[in-house]
């Protein structure tokens, strides 16, 4: 009589018993992770708009306003009383901003800079991006520079 073959139940339950904790660890770091890729993607979209903030300024010959908004975490553009643009970080990739001088506006003149006189700021100006412990962030110059 040949033997019988198959598994039996205590090596099926190791087996999915072990199968479990590492689909436990594995989810536990991809929820980790999924927070640092947010604020790093908060921050690159930041200074997408930033550029494209300067960029539009340049085309239309006129002055572009960048709003941040912290309350609303939100970021838009602005030329004259016409809306270019609005993204809402917190919709979007449920990520808050913050900064170190509340909400504020950098004026973009049609020559790519900065304008001090239209800007609610004087100083390095830090912004910061963050989702629970997770936090990126990259300082905004008078003169409208992005420093990473």
């Amino acid at each position: 009589m040949r033997g019988v073959r198959g598994f039996t139940v205590i090596e099926v339950v190791i087996v999915l018993l072990i199968g479990s904790i590492l689909t436990s660890i594995a989810l536990s770091s991809y929820g980790d992770a999924r927070g640092r890729f947010a604020v790093r993607g908060a921050r690159t979209t930041f200074a997408s708009v930033h550029a494209r903030a300067r960029a539009q300024a340049i085309e239309l010959g006129s002055t572009v306003r960048l709003l941040v908004d912290v309350s609303g975490d939100s970021v838009s553009l602005w030329s004259d009383s016409t809306h270019l643009e609005t993204i809402h970080l917190a919709d979007e990739l449920n990520v808050d901003i913050r900064s170190s001088s509340g909400s504020l506006t950098l004026c973009m003149n049609s020559r790519g800079y900065a304008d001090t006189d239209c800007n609610s700021f004087t100083g390095i100006v830090k912004v910061s991006f963050w989702q629970n412990a997770d936090s990126a962030s990259l300082n905004l110059l008078p003169m409208g520079q992005l420093v990473w």
